[in-house]
């Protein structure tokens, strides 16, 4: 069919059918439209989130310079999804974002013609944006600022005054820093800056509130560890106790809480012990000397030493002597010993123990059934050997049955709420209802009309007269209409069909 034809039909078409012509063919360009619209819709992802105005700054200008789409919503940067990781990781090559600040990365270029002012300014700058960074990376800290305040030294005062320090946090919602991470904070920024005491640092949040403390951040950071210490050593008896009664009595049936006192001193004593009763012998000395009678010799010379001669008693008076002497020194038993208490020792545990009954169901009633002492009192002896009970030190176990439910009576099943259940399934059926009628009643009629081909009002034609009947033959004027009718759809059928079809639709 040519074109022409196809432009002829159209002009036959009632007005109607052309408005349903035209509405269908703006219907399937407008779900073209659509369709192209979806395929090539972009895909938006997060790049980065909660940046300073200073990283956000950058961060856009290297997209535009990159030609990259993006959007802002808030303090986050969107991207199409399929270049996410790439731009993350090709700016985290040139540095961007930076984490709060510029860092020593401001003299990594060098300038020709700076002033030693300028570059004391850099300095600074520096400090404080490495600072940042770092205070950033605490999981309670949402943003950070650091104001580093360095004096100029001069020779023409005797007083040289210190550099100060003022920290400002923004922490993210629901988090907060306990005294040590504060004290660890003062001791960081104080530690970085020569001459800079941990007394000079200031630390607040975005609300104005003051966070530091005027003492030592060492003494902090001690008692800091110190409650931490004995809160774990704490948790460490209520869980094991606590895994304990539950595998005998079940899970969630036992409460245990666990008190311990911890003696954080660290005593050197040394002890020094006499016994009276044990007596040593340290050293011992004798000395013995006797002498009785005269002296007998001969006369000096050759003949009283020859043999045979008896020796000649001298003369003179008898002399006898004797002497003897004895020292001996005892020692007391003595013992020195030198003892080191150990740092952290427990000094007592204190237990309270909840434990819950049992129920049972009377007259649809939940009723409350108390544990028996022996159940208890094995209950306190396990726990009491599990702790490791000692009267002497002053420990204290208390365990009691309590009730954990509030026992009331069962309430009969809730009826049905049919004409809720009703209007809920309705607001899913109604579309589904409108849907289908839609195609039944309106798409659906349209197709068809569009389908139907076009009846043509043609004039009437007279049927031919019938030839008067010949005499002597007998008339049938059926056989002559129908001979008629059948000459006339040989000679013209395209004619004969549409008058049929005007026929029909009549």
């Amino acid at each position: 069919m040519a074109l022409t034809d196809i432009i002829d039909l159209i002009k036959a078409w009632p007005l109607k059918r052309k408005l349903s012509l035209v509405f269908v063919i703006l219907l399937s360009f407008a779900l073209m439209a659509g369709i192209v619209l979806w395929t090539e819709r972009v895909d938006y992802q997060v790049l980065y989130s909660n940046l300073s105005q200073e990283d956000a700054g950058q961060v856009i200008a290297k997209l535009k310079e990159m030609k990259v789409l993006y959007k802002v919503e808030g303090n986050v940067i969107y991207v199409p999804s399929n270049k996410v990781y790439e731009l993350r990781l090709e700016l985290a090559a040139q540095g961007i974002p930076t984490g709060g600040g510029v860092g020593f990365e401001i003299f990594d270029k060098t300038q020709i013609g700076v002033t030693e002012f300028v570059q004391r300014l850099n300095y600074v700058r520096a400090i404080q944006g490495e600072l940042t960074r770092t205070i950033r990376q605490l999981s309670e800290v949402d943003q950070a600022r650091v104001h580093i305040a360095i004096p100029e030294k001069t020779i023409f005062t005797e007083k040289e005054d210190k550099p100060t320090a003022s920290v400002v946090l923004k922490l993210k919602p629901g988090r907060v820093l306990n005294q040590g991470q504060i004290g660890g904070i003062v001791h960081l920024v104080s530690s970085s800056v020569e001459g800079m005491q941990p007394q000079n640092v200031t630390v607040i949040d975005n609300m104005g509130n003051l966070l530091s403390k005027p003492v030592d951040a060492t003494d902090e950071i001690v008692d800091s560890k110190k409650l931490e210490y004995q809160k774990s050593v704490d948790k460490d008896y209520e869980g094991r106790l606590q895994s304990m009664l539950e595998g005998i009595i079940g899970r969630g049936k036992a409460i245990v809480r666990v008190a311990t006192k911890i003696d954080f001193t660290r005593v050197e004593r040394t002890e020094e012990r006499f016994d009276p009763d044990t007596i040593a012998v340290r050293n011992e000395q004798r000395t013995q000397e006797k002498s009785v009678g005269a002296t007998q010799g001969g006369i000096p010379g050759v003949l009283s030493n020859q043999p045979g001669q008896q020796p000649a008693t001298t003369a003179g008076s008898p002399s006898t002597s004797q002497k003897q002497s004895e020292n001996i020194n005892y020692e007391v038993s003595r013992s020195v010993s030198k003892i080191i208490q150990p740092k952290g020792e427990v000094k007592s545990i204190s237990v309270a123990v909840l434990v819950d009954g049992t129920y049972k169901k009377e007259k649809g009633k939940k009723v409350y059934v108390p544990r028996t002492e022996d159940d208890m009192k094995k209950y306190r002896e396990i726990i009491m050997a599990a702790m490791g009970y000692n009267k002497e030190r002053g420990d204290q176990v208390i365990v009691e049955n309590v009730p954990f439910e509030v026992p009331i009576e069962e309430l009969p099943p809730e009826k049905i709420d049919f004409v809720r259940l009703a209007l809920s399934l309705l607001k899913y059926i109604i579309p589904l209802v409108v849907i289908v009628l839609l195609i039944l009643f309106v798409i659906k009629p349209i197709i068809e009309t569009l389908k139907a081909p076009v009846i043509k009002k043609v004039p009437e034609v007279a049927m031919p007269a019938a030839p008067p009947p010949m005499p002597g033959a007998e008339i049938a004027p059926e056989e002559v209409i129908k001979e008629e009718v059948t000459e006339m759809i040989k000679k013209e059928p395209r004619r004969a069909a549409t008058i049929l079809k005007e026929w029909l639709s009549e």
